[in-house]
């Protein structure tokens, strides 16, 4: 069924309801389905004539549409036409804005008595915010001259209220007030532009050895990784490559079925079914990817889900990647969106996928090859000072501070990610056998 398709027979479902809301009692004759559906009606007549404050006939019927697909599963869900727009501008990966990302705001140890002002969580590189000179942990006191929080310092609107209001038309103006630990509050009047959320990032860590991070998986970024892909073989850092999934939600799932391509010179990638465990589509990789000579490592976490999991566990079961971290989120649900007439939309799951071996995701999430940790264990020994040991004596202290070389910056990562620290020893001794 097309997205019109589905659009309509939504629609033509409201319609309907709206239509039996005037009778007042469902006729005996009806089949099942329309009774069903003249019980609904009468909930709505009764809701708008009888509650005890009016209450807008679009709010009901919105809140009717949320609620039923909140009743199917932790995934699907009815999107406004506001939450609709911002939801697909996330996944596009560019939008009109200033290049802030904020978090839930809220007392810590730089600010004791903070109020529960939205807090910066990201600055992207070049943008508006960053040129105003705005950074990572200052509060947002007010947008537009309307304050953040209310007079006890509560919250008036989570975070994402706030990032809305951030957004719009390129070429607009958007005053915001902030706040820095330890300084009075300052403003801005920022010019809002059209930004580009980047989803991947790259780096040579040392000859031989590249770092590949992919946050999200949104329109551009199996693109976005096959130029990372290509920059990192001509620096020569495309012997071992080191993927970072970790807290990556997942996202699209052509884009992830795209870079395991990349990858796998052969082979199945993923399966999809339906609503039986007949299988409606496979897809298997092609031959001629730009890494299929190179070694692979990947790094997950307990918030790494979906499309990253899809592209672990590609990998993990053709023996291309050893995995490294924690047992992942465990998403093995698709979900298609889905628009509606009035720009309102539905994010619907609609398969599920289970990787080449047949491992089904759903649950259950992907089990590293090599259980990491987070944070190094610490190891007291008695009548000694305290330290940090790794596994196989892995331990690496942190240095004093960091210089301003490029071998001191990686020493400083190293010691302070303790994952990456054993992905890349990992790596090394690899290169070290050859």
């Amino acid at each position: 069924m097309s997205r019109a398709s589905h659009a309509g027979a939504f629609a033509a479902g409201v319609a309907i309801a709206a239509a039996v809301g005037a009778v007042a009692a469902p006729k005996r004759a009806d089949p099942p389905r329309y009774r069903t559906l003249d019980t609904f009606a009468q909930s709505l007549t009764y809701v708008a004539n009888q509650f005890v404050d009016p209450v807008e006939e679009k709010k009901l019927l919105y809140a009717a549409a949320r609620g039923m697909l909140t009743s199917l599963d932790a995934y699907s869900a009815f999107f406004s036409p506001t939450e609709y727009r911002r939801l697909r501008e996330d996944t596009e990966g560019e939008f009109p804005g200033v290049g802030l990302l904020l978090g839930p705001g809220g007392p810590d140890d730089a600010m004791a008595d903070a109020k529960e002002w939205p807090i910066v969580d990201e600055i992207l590189v070049g943008s508006p915010a960053e040129k105003a000179g705005i950074e990572v942990d200052d509060r947002i006191v007010a947008i537009d001259g309307v304050s953040t929080v209310q007079a006890d310092g509560k919250a008036i609107k989570d975070e994402r209220y706030w990032d809305g209001k951030l957004r719009g038309a390129s070429g607009t103006r958007v005053k915001v007030e902030f706040l820095r630990p330890g300084e009075s509050v300052a403003s801005a009047e920022l010019v809002r532009a059209q930004i580009k959320v980047p989803s991947v990032t790259h780096e040579v860590l040392s000859p031989g050895i590249g770092y590949l991070s992919i946050r999200r998986f949104q329109e551009a970024t199996a693109a976005d990784a096959a130029e990372a892909l290509t920059a990192l073989d001509k620096a020569r850092a495309g012997r071992v490559i080191i993927i970072d999934l970790r807290t990556d939600s997942g996202g699209l799932l052509e884009q992830a079925i795209n870079i395991a391509d990349q990858f796998l010179d052969s082979g199945l990638i993923v399966t999809i079914r339906g609503r039986t465990d007949t299988p409606l589509e496979t897809h298997t990789a092609r031959s001629g990817g730009l890494a299929v000579t190179s070694k692979v490592i990947i790094l997950v976490n307990a918030e790494t889900a979906s499309a990253a999991e899809i592209l672990a566990g590609a990998l993990q079961d053709h023996k291309r990647a050893t995995v490294i971290g924690m047992r992942t989120y465990g998403k093995g649900a698709i979900q298609t969106y889905f628009d509606l007439v009035d720009g309102s939309g539905l994010k619907l799951t609609t398969h599920r996928y289970v990787t080449p071996a047949g491992h089904e995701v759903e649950g259950r999430g992907i089990t590293p090859d090599v259980e990491v940790p987070e944070f190094e264990a610490e190891v007291v020994v008695a009548g000694g000072s305290g330290g940090a040991a790794g596994t196989a004596g892995t331990g690496t202290p942190a240095p004093a501070g960091k210089s301003g070389g490029s071998h001191d910056i990686l020493e400083f990562r190293l010691a302070e990610d303790y994952q990456l620290r054993i992905a890349y020893q990992t790596a090394q001794r690899w290169l070290g056998s050859k």
